[in-house]
C-alpha cells in the first residue's frame, strides 16, 4: 500500500489558491488538511481519521494522518470539519454544556463538584498511575453495563513505550490499560469502532481529543448518541516520539528484553521502569544511581520542554474542561491529615449533571470510593501547571497571529496577561527554546539525562520539596486556624 503525505512534500501539498480545474485533481479537502498540518495546527488526535466514513487516512510513524486510500476519498469535507487544531468554538460548546462561558483567565473551568478518590479494588488502585479511579469506573460501568466498552490507550506490542487507541470491551483489557502515556497517541481513531459498531460506549482522552469528540459530535450523530460520558485527562502536553525512542533504543539489550514499560512505577508521581517476564523491574533513567530516583514527573519535565509538539503550545486547556468528568494527579496540599497521596488518590472534577450522576452511582456501587471537597481546596490543584499551559498558549497564539501565522480558532477573546503573567510567561518560553530551535535539543537530553544531568534533578528536587514543604504548612495552618474559629463559635 502506497502512503500519500500530507505534510512537508507530496502532490497533497499544494498551495490552497491554486485553480485546479482537472477532474482528476487532488480533493481540495485532503489539500486543505494539508494545510493544517503544515501550519502546525495538527493536534494528532485522529479525529480526521476516526470520522472519514470512506476509510481514505490512517497515520504514519509520528502519529500524523496520511493518505492510505486516495481513490476512495468524496471530497466530503468531514476530516476539516472535524478537526480541533484547526476550530474548536470553546464559547458554544461551553454555553451548551454548561450554560455559561467560564471566565478564560480560570484554568479549572465549570464544574459541579470536585473529589478526591480511588478504585476500591486495590490491586487495581496499587497498579494504577494515582488512585485508579479512571480504571475503577470503567470496570464499574462495563460491570453494571451502562457501557459495552471503552475508548482507551493501550500498549504497543514492540515499542512498549508507544500507545495504541483501542476499544476495550472486557475487563482484562480495561486493566491492562492503566498507566499513564506520554508519548503522543491519535486517540480518536477510536471513533471509527463507535460508528459501526452498535453499543454504548465512554471515552477516555487528553483534552484535545475531547475537543475533537465534541467536533465529531456535531457531525455524526451515532457518536453523540452512543458516547454516554467523556473521561478528560489533565494535561501539560504530549511527548513527540524522537526522545522516546532515543531513550528505549539506550536502554540495550534490557529494553529487548522488557515486556512492559511503565511509566510511572510508584505512587505521586512514581518513576519509570522497565518490567521483565519474571516480574523483576529495572528504572528506564540512571538505573545504576543509588538513593535519589528522579520522579517520572521530574523527567516529563524534562522531555516536553525539549520535545513538546507544536500544537499543544497553542492548546491552553490543561484540565480537559470539556468534558464530563476530568481527572488528574492531586497536585496539591492534602485537605486533611488522613488522605496521604502517596496511598493513591486521584483528582477529579465532575463538569456536567451527568459526570455527577456517572461518578455518584459508581460510588453508590462500591466500586469506587470519593472525598468531596470544597471549591476553594479544587482551586488550589495543579495551578502552577494550569497557568504555565495556559498563558504560554495565549502567549503564542496572539504573537503567530501578530506575524501572520495560522492560528488555532476558539471563539473568546484571548484575555491580557498581567505584568507577572507576562514575566512568568516569558522565563517559561525560554526553558522551551529547544521546542522552536530544534537543531541540538537531542544532544542537551543527552545532558540532562547524564551524571551532571542527575545532580541537576536532585538540586531540583531539593527545591520543589522546600517549596512543596512551604505549600504543605500553610495549607495546615490554615486548617488548624479554620479549626479553631469553628470550634470558638
Amino acid at each position: 500500500m502506497t502512503l500519500v503525505q500530507l505534510r512537508k512534500s507530496g502532490p497533497l501539498v499544494e498551495p490552497l489558491n491554486k485553480d485546479f480545474k482537472n477532474a482528476n485533481d487532488p480533493p481540495r479537502a485532503l489539500r486543505t488538511l494539508s494545510h493544517i498540518i503544515d501550519n502546525d495546527l495538527c493536534h494528532r488526535c485522529g479525529s480526521c481519521v476516526g470520522i472519514c466514513p470512506t476509510n481514505v487516512l490512517g497515520v504514519d510513524e509520528e502519529e500524523y494522518p496520511v493518505v492510505k486510500n486516495l481513490d476512495a476519498c468524496t471530497d466530503c469535507d468531514l476530516c476539516v470539519k472535524v478537526c480541533p487544531g484547526d476550530e474548536f468554538d470553546a464559547f458554544s460548546i461551553a454555553k451548551q454544556m454548561f450554560g455559561e462561558f467560564p471566565d478564560p483567565k480560570d484554568m479549572h473551568g465549570h464544574f459541579e463538584s470536585a473529589y478526591l478518590g480511588y478504585a476500591t479494588d486495590e490491586g487495581v488502585r496499587r497498579r494504577s498511575t494515582s488512585g485508579g479511579l479512571v480504571t475503577g469506573l470503567l470496570l464499574s460501568l462495563l460491570k453494571r453495563k451502562i457501557i459495552d466498552g471503552a475508548v482507551v490507550i493501550g500498549s504497543h506490542k514492540t515499542e512498549l513505550w508507544k500507545g495504541v487507541p483501542i476499544v476495550a470491551r472486557t475487563e482484562e483489557a480495561i486493566r491492562e490499560a492503566t498507566k499513564a502515556k506520554y508519548a503522543i497517541s491519535p486517540t480518536n481513531i477510536a471513533f471509527k469502532e463507535i460508528r459501526e459498531v452498535e453499543g454504548n460506549y465512554a471515552i477516555v482522552g487528553l483534552p484535545c481529543q475531547i475537543h475533537g469528540f465534541h467536533n465529531a459530535a456535531r457531525l455524526d450523530r451515532r457518536l453523540k448518541d452512543r458516547v454516554k460520558v467523556t473521561i478528560g485527562l489533565f494535561c501539560h502536553a504530549a511527548i513527540e516520539h524522537e526522545p522516546m525512542r532515543q531513550i528505549w533504543a539506550d536502554t540495550g539489550e534490557h529494553g529487548q528484553r522488557a515486556s512492559k514499560y511503565i511509566s510511572r512505577y510508584g505512587k505521586h508521581s512514581g518513576t519509570p521502569h522497565l518490567q521483565f517476564s519474571d516480574g523483576t523491574v529495572r528504572p528506564v533513567y540512571f538505573p545504576e544511581a543509588k538513593g535519589f530516583r528522579p520522579s517520572s514527573m521530574e523527567i516529563i519535565n524534562v522531555l516536553y520542554r525539549l520535545y513538546t509538539p507544536p500544537r499543544c503550545l497553542t492548546c491552553y486547556d490543561s484540565t480537559a474542561e470539556f468534558a464530563d468528568i476530568a481527572v488528574g494527579d492531586p497536585w496539591m496540599p492534602s485537605p486533611s491529615e488522613d488522605i496521604d497521596f502517596y496511598q493513591g488518590y486521584t483528582f477529579a472534577f465532575a463538569r456536567t449533571k451527568n459526570g455527577k450522576q456517572v461518578l455518584s452511582e459508581a460510588d453508590n456501587a462500591g466500586d469506587i470510593h470519593l472525598v468531596g471537597i470544597t471549591r476553594e481546596i479544587a482551586k488550589t490543584a495543579n495551578v502552577l501547571m494550569g497557568h504555565e499551559k495556559r498563558n504560554r498558549a495565549f502567549r503564542l497564539i496572539e504573537t503567530r497571529r501578530r506575524q501572520g501565522y495560522a492560528v488555532p480558532f476558539y471563539n473568546f477573546k484571548i484575555p491580557k496577561a498581567s505584568g507577572k503573567e507576562f514575566i512568568l510567561t516569558e522565563i517559561n518560553m525560554l526553558s522551551h527554546i529547544f521546542c522552536f530551535v530544534k537543531p541540538g535539543r537531542r544532544l542537551m537530553m543527552k545532558l540532562l539525562f547524564s551524571p551532571f544531568g542527575y545532580f541537576l534533578l536532585r538540586l531540583n528536587n531539593v527545591r520543589r520539596k522546600l517549596r512543596d514543604w512551604r505549600r504543605d504548612k500553610a495549607a495546615k495552618t490554615k486548617r488548624t486556624a479554620v479549626s479553631h474559629s469553628s470550634g470558638t463559635d
